[in-house]
């Protein structure tokens, strides 16, 4: 058995177990899974949500080359003639360093990305990236989406590639890029998330939880006009309905 397969299968059983134990691991105390959804502004003339998921991996898939993200936008609409403003915000949760490690049990200091330096970073590893959206949401949904982002760039949290196991998992002070977004889930605890799924099929499954829930407005409508506006249209990127 070569290095190369020994390693994988050690990753592979890592997976397994941290999905077994997603449970009883500890989460960051993030302040989105508690927000108050009464609290939240009803939208303004002119003014909608949407949010979009992405995903990279490699073929074949490999965890230290694989990644979830997602972007949020606030659309307003000036007027007849005039384009429409658009404000976008990302949770694209990595390493500072950019490399990551699946069996390094310790929290790192961790960076938050722009939606344009995960794509650059994605394609520059040789990963395929895939898009999902953008849907059109409800308010409540940009609002949680917005405490979690300034949550993860306060500094309390670390990341971690398997945080349902290690320092993460004891301590309550790091997450993956995957639990980075759905921690702020006030529905479900990260036992709903296993981290089996990674890369395109951990985005396409938080994006079939969205989907069936009352997030989305008309959840089956793709709203592929603001892509000129996000960017993702000057990229190789392979855009997905399921």
């Amino acid at each position: 058995m070569t290095r190369g397969i020994r390693r994988a299968l050690f990753i592979l059983f890592c997976l397994v177990a941290a999905s077994g134990c997603a449970q009883l691991a500890v989460q960051p105390p993030t302040p989105a899974k508690n927000f108050d959804r009464s609290i939240a502004r009803e939208p303004m003339c002119g003014e909608r949500f949407f949010i979009t998921l992405f995903a990279s991996q490699t073929t074949p898939r490999i965890p230290r080359l694989s990644h979830s993200w997602a972007t949020v936008l606030r659309v307003v609409d000036p007027g007849e003639g005039q384009p429409p403003i658009v404000e976008s915000h990302t949770i694209s949760w990595m390493p500072a360093t950019l490399e990551i490690h699946p069996w390094r049990f310790q929290t790192e200091k961790g960076v938050n990305l722009s939606l344009h330096d995960s794509l650059n970073h994605a394609l520059a590893q040789g990963e395929h990236v895939s898009q999902w959206g953008p849907y059109e949401c409800r308010p409540n949904l940009y609002y949680r989406f917005l405490i979690q982002k300034q949550f993860l760039e306060s500094g309390q949290v670390g990341y971690q590639c398997l945080d349902t196991v290690g320092e993460a998992a004891r301590n309550g002070n790091g997450c993956d890029c995957i639990h980075a977004m759905t921690d702020m889930d006030p529905e479900f605890s990260r036992n709903r998330y296993p981290l089996i799924r990674f890369g395109d099929s951990a985005s396409q499954f938080v994006v079939r939880e969205i989907r069936r829930r009352d997030v989305l407005i008309n959840p089956n409508q793709v709203h592929c006009w603001l892509n000129p506006y996000l960017g993702p249209d000057s990229y190789c990127i392979i855009h997905r309905e399921r």
